[in-house]
């Protein structure tokens, strides 16, 4: 006869135990299901949309699958000890099956067309999300507790291997019985853990739950980026940027148009996509964003480049995105007229894992020509290859791809804990390469995990200042910097030997200073000198786009892939 569940190891489920063995049974019949679905969507409608859900099964369902069996068991422990357990224990039981069927008819129906009246219902729509995310919490709090746990014996063993031959040279010390009947006995691991455990348990719940009200908290984040050749005539320029709108499911067209609001509230004079406006599905789901991108107004038009999940119907997408005003950029450059300054604007297309990035993005923008002194703006989806990037390849980079870190702890506007940053990646915020700027977005959809966790959405309002060419030394264009925190990981190494560099006194910095700016300003205007004179009109072709405020003169180089 298997213990009772109040002299159990506690939260871990026992093997064998008939009152475990139907919910393990139940959670692997469910594995099954989502593996053999996969198996027929693979068989109908290719490799790469069915391979998912089995993905999804050992990378996400497997963890829930132990932390659910181990929440179980802490919650029957404690509802045993209560009066009518036995029907408290089965009502706790039937919650668990009804959630746990609610998200996976809505994992199977969130790449749908249409949505699902009833799975998207209001007192409905987040029960399968916050079931899952606060199972993924939780086991990750197990996971932590076990390695604790585990070097903790380890450093008790090996403390009590060290200390026996100490303690054998003592002579042993009987106690005093007059102190010892004073002693008060201390509470117990195992009483501890049973007050502890169902407490500890709700937290996940909590957190989770939190990130409902976090998913969809669109906002508009305004922040200077300071770019070494922007001209000082464009100071101020305002560019909105947006990334990751994914759109379907449960982003809508009400959000949609709330965002369109948004942005327009903003006053941008430019709005640059990086990417990501749909997920891998097929259908009219996606006709509402075509509608709010062609409410968002800007004097120099929209522009935008492909992410990774773009690529099922590219070419109608491109189609759709130029009729609601977004113009992308595939592997392309534009020459834009601003108040009498030359800017371009260049978008690159998501390169898959299998090609290798550094010889991949230096054709590509080998293939767009020279830079001929004008400052650029470049769009690409991935942040990860910034250092991939030919050195002054542009001024700007823009990219979305992370989510902002997507779960994590948000401190402020430009402080941030997210388990992307702690992988040493490109999470969010304002990182230098020499005098190139990238700037990564929080977005303002997401995919992949089910909600947003600490990180809120972001529609983020740059403000581009110029500034003075920053002296730099022969290793500054191999260097990563976050300039909003500390570098990680091989970083650091370039942090270290940058602050021991000998550094000129302030008067010859100055006059340094002042001497490349001067340099910068001939240049530009040598090169801009020479455009006007030997334009390269076998390449080009002029386009003349209709804007909110009247027109701009626009020339977009053809693609030479």
């Amino acid at each position: 006869m298997p213990p009772p569940l109040s002299d159990r190891g506690l939260t871990r489920p026992v093997k064998n135990d008939p009152r475990d063995r139907w919910l393990a049974r139940w959670l692997w019949a469910v594995a099954a299901f989502l593996s053999a679905t996969g198996l027929a969507v693979a068989a109908v409608s290719g490799f790469r949309r069915g391979v998912l859900l089995p993905i999804i099964v050992i990378v996400g369902y497997l963890p829930f699958l132990y932390a659910r069996r181990r929440l179980h068991a802490v919650v029957a422990r404690r509802l045993e000890r209560q009066d009518g357990s036995r029907g408290l224990l089965v009502a706790w039981s039937a919650l668990g099956v009804a959630c746990d069927v609610l998200m996976v008819a809505q994992l199977l129906t969130a790449r749908a067309a249409g949505r699902v009246m009833l799975l998207d219902a209001p007192g409905l729509a987040w029960v399968g999300p916050v079931w899952f995310s606060a199972h993924g919490l939780l086991f990750l709090g197990y996971a932590f507790l076990g390695s604790v746990r585990g070097l903790t014996r380890l450093g008790e063993r090996f403390a009590a291997w060290l200390g026996r031959a100490r303690s054998a040279a003592r002579e042993p010390v009987s106690p005093d019985p007059a102190e010892s009947s004073l002693d008060v006995p201390p509470l117990s691991r195992r009483a501890f853990l049973q007050r502890t455990s169902l407490a500890g348990a709700a937290i996940p719940f909590g957190v989770s739950i939190s990130g409902v009200g976090t998913s969809y908290d669109f906002r508009v984040e305004e922040r200077d980026v300071e770019l070494p050749n922007w001209p000082r005539a464009l100071d101020g320029f305002r560019v909105a940027h947006l990334s990751d709108i994914h759109v379907g499911g449960a982003m809508d067209r009400e959000r949609l148009l709330r965002i369109a609001e948004l942005t327009n509230s903003a006053r941008p004079d430019l709005v640059a996509h990086t990417g990501d406006f749909l997920t891998h599905r097929s259908g009219n789901f996606d006709a509402p964003l075509y509608e709010a991108l062609a409410k968002i107004e800007a004097p120099y038009g929209q522009w935008g480049c492909l992410g990774n999940h773009d690529f099922d119907d590219a070419e109608r997408l491109v189609g759709l995105l130029g009729d609601s005003g977004v113009r992308v950029l595939r592997d392309q450059l534009a020459l834009l007229s601003i108040g009498g300054e030359a800017v371009e604007i260049a978008g690159l297309d998501y390169l898959s894992r299998g090609v290798d990035w550094t010889s991949g993005y230096r054709r590509l923008l080998a293939s767009l020509g020279p830079r001929e002194g004008a400052p650029r703006i470049l769009l690409n989806h991935d942040p990860t290859a910034f250092v991939r990037l030919p050195e002054e390849c542009a001024d700007l980079v823009l990219s979305g791809h992370t989510h902002g870190g997507h779960v994590g702890v948000q401190l402020g506007q430009n402080h941030a804990i997210t388990v992307v940053g702690l992988l040493g990646l490109p999470d969010q915020g304002v990182y230098q390469r020499g005098n190139m700027r990238l700037y990564v977005t929080r977005c303002v959809g997401f995919y992949g995990y089910p909600m947003r966790i600490g990180i809120p959405p972001e529609i983020a309002l740059l403000r581009l200042r110029a500034s003075v060419p920053t002296v730099t030394g022969p290793s500054s264009t191999e260097t990563f910097i976050d300039e909003s925190r500390r570098p990680r990981f091989a970083f650091r190494r370039a942090e270290r030997r940058e602050r021991h560099r000998v550094r000129p006194s302030p008067r010859r910095r100055h006059e340094h200073l002042r001497r490349n700016e001067r340099d910068h300003a001939q240049h530009r205007r040598a090169g801009l000198a020479r455009h006007a004179a030997q334009p390269k009109l076998s390449r080009r072709r002029f386009l003349h786009l209709p804007t909110s405020s009247g027109s701009c003169s626009v020339t977009v180089r053809k693609e030479l892939r």
